[in-house]
């Protein structure tokens, strides 16, 4: 019998909990409405004419997913910085929304002190560290997210803050009605695919078992679905330990589409999953179908993740949370804990040192 099919195992191969972070996805969502909600804002919101995310990591991507879902709505361009340098037009006129989970993450820190270097308009969000530090001295807005959390599993609180604030300052529309259907959306999603739904009801149970021993492949489409599709392989690389790759249409139609025409394509280990949305443009459609007829013709396995839900917020976190689960079940097929992140440790205490 599968360790799907058996919950004592299923515990006992998550010690440090990761199903209870992905089980209680829905009151993280609605926790983080009220701490968007209530967290004092001093920034004057007139005159911005960009906004700037700076995060790395599970700290980034709430931003990433903003970016995504305000794509077609959002008055100024919203971008994510992943690094430690800010844009040159970052100035006192951009909105920067320094988002770090520990509050010391260094290439945050760095792309903090340009920020205020350059004079730019600043919010933070984080738990404290010395982002929160700074900020507390600066006289800077502060989002206060809950301590405890694996910043990969705190999406919610670096997401719906981040709407609400960008709402309240009248750069994006009021997304309190889609933050409902998100909530709505992530109850149902756990009645689907939490531990306790065997295999043969569980999507994501069903594509674990299906990747197993395999490299995932995930594709999605711009704008909006392909940032779900890099939150799938962040969290296939942490919770799963396996790597993952990702890609989007069109782009991919002009460049990467030729890789799958030569022989044993990813080694010949491939199968590919494909994220799809109603609000897809009908030549992704079409894009998508061609697509999928090269790839399965190299003998890779293929398969569509519809999403659901009623809104755009409500269908990307339909998404996201599919992808999450199937992480944590691809963890517990290969034996390993989903929570630790042993390599990254390793690596900033190899940086502490120089």
């Amino acid at each position: 019998m599968s360790i799907l099919e058996d919950r004592e195992k299923m515990f006992a191969s998550d010690p440090g909990g990761m199903h209870g972070h992905l089980e209680g996805f829905a009151d993280q969502l609605k926790e983080a409405v009220a701490i968007g909600q209530e967290t004092p804002l001093s920034v004057p919101g007139g005159g911005i004419t960009s906004v700037v995310v700076a995060g790395m990591g599970g700290s980034a991507i709430g931003g990433e997913l903003a970016a995504g879902y305000l794509a077609r709505s959002m008055s100024v361009p919203l971008s994510v910085v992943r690094g430690y340098s800010l844009p040159a037009y970052v100035g006192p006129s951009t909105l920067v929304y320094v988002s770090s989970y520990s509050g010391n993450t260094e290439e945050t820190l760095s792309a903090y002190a340009e920020a205020r270097e350059r004079r730019a308009r600043i919010i933070c969000s984080t738990t404290g560290g010395e982002v929160g530090r700074v900020a507390e001295e600066s006289g800077h807005n502060i989002v206060r997210v809950p301590t405890g959390y694996p910043p990969r599993a705190a999406l919610g609180f670096g997401l719906v803050p981040l709407l609400l604030v960008l709402g309240r300052l009248g750069l994006a529309p009021d997304p309190a009605g889609d933050i409902d259907d998100a909530v709505e959306t992530a109850q149902a999603g756990v009645r689907r695919l939490g531990l306790g739904v065997p295999s043969g009801e569980n999507e994501a149970k069903e594509l674990a078992s299906w990747l197993f021993g395999h490299v995932p492949v995930v594709y999605g489409t711009a704008p909006a679905t392909s940032v779900v599709a890099n939150r799938w392989c962040g969290q296939l690389s942490e919770n799963s330990k396996v790597v993952a790759h990702r890609n989007e249409l069109p782009e991919m139609n002009h460049n990467e589409i030729v890789g799958w025409s030569g022989t044993r394509p990813m080694g010949g280990d491939a199968r590919v999953v494909f994220l799809r949305d109603e609000d897809d443009h009908p030549r992704i459609v079409r894009r998508v179908e061609i697509t999928r007829e090269a790839i399965a013709a190299t003998g890779a396995e293929v398969r569509d993740v519809a999403s659901r839900g009623k809104t755009t917020l409500g269908r990307l976190i339909s998404l996201v949370q599919l992808g999450d689960f199937v992480s944590l079940y691809l963890a517990m097929l290969g034996g390993v804990d989903p929570t630790p992140v042993t390599p990254i440790d390793r690596l900033k205490q190899e940086l502490a040192r120089l």
